[in-house]
């Protein structure tokens, strides 16, 4: 799981935060680790955190889930795009699984999209909702589908209109953090370095 990025894509409406939501659901309560999101739901106990400012520095376990990720990583805004890669590599040795939701993978910064190894499209009608996850790297698709009916939504409590805000990727006080735990881990001070 450590370092594994999901990302999930469809039209808006289409079930594509829904799906995310339950992966990351499932993995939280099986293997009782933290989620870190972005979406409104502390009902499930998870943390909503709208900046990497807020997420932890450790070796733990833990799940980072933002819905919307364009809000902050979008394909076009080269200026914050730099902070975002530093964040990406750091993902396996924090011990880190990333699940993200997008409308578009074109939408989404490509140093993201090329780390991404699982992609699931998400389409819908007024009856079922239709996936197709793909391994990337495997180069394996495969198509389900499940009907929309009461039972799907049992148990899902994150608000659906909640609007994600623009998810801040500053690394300046990740930067701090990561001082510390040089300073903590290592005995090395490299607050001269990360100016």
């Amino acid at each position: 799981m450590a370092g594994t990025i999901l990302g999930v894509f469809g039209k808006q409406r289409s079930g594509k935060t829904l799906f995310a939501y339950k992966v990351v659901k499932f993995f939280a309560s099986e293997l009782d680790i933290p989620v870190y999101t972005n979406i409104y739901s502390p009902n499930d106990g998870f943390y909503w955190i709208n900046s990497i400012s807020d997420f932890p520095l450790d070796l733990e376990p833990k799940i980072l889930f933002i819905d919307e990720v364009y809000n902050g990583t979008d394909s076009q805004d080269y200026r914050r795009l730099k902070e975002v890669s530093i964040f990406l590599n750091t993902l396996g040795k924090q011990n880190c699984l990333f699940v993200y939701t997008s409308i578009d993978s074109s939408m989404v910064y490509n140093r993201l999209r090329n780390q991404t190894q699982y992609a699931v499209l998400v389409n819908s009608d007024t009856q079922c909702i239709y996936y197709r996850w793909t391994d990337i790297s495997r180069a394996y698709s495969r198509d389900f589908q499940v009907i929309k009916c009461p039972e799907l939504f049992k148990n899902v409590s994150y608000d659906t209109n909640f609007i994600p805000l623009d998810f801040d990727w500053c690394m300046d006080a990740w930067k701090e953090k990561l001082a510390a735990f040089y300073l903590d881990s290592y005995k090395l001070d490299i607050s001269r370095y990360i100016q």
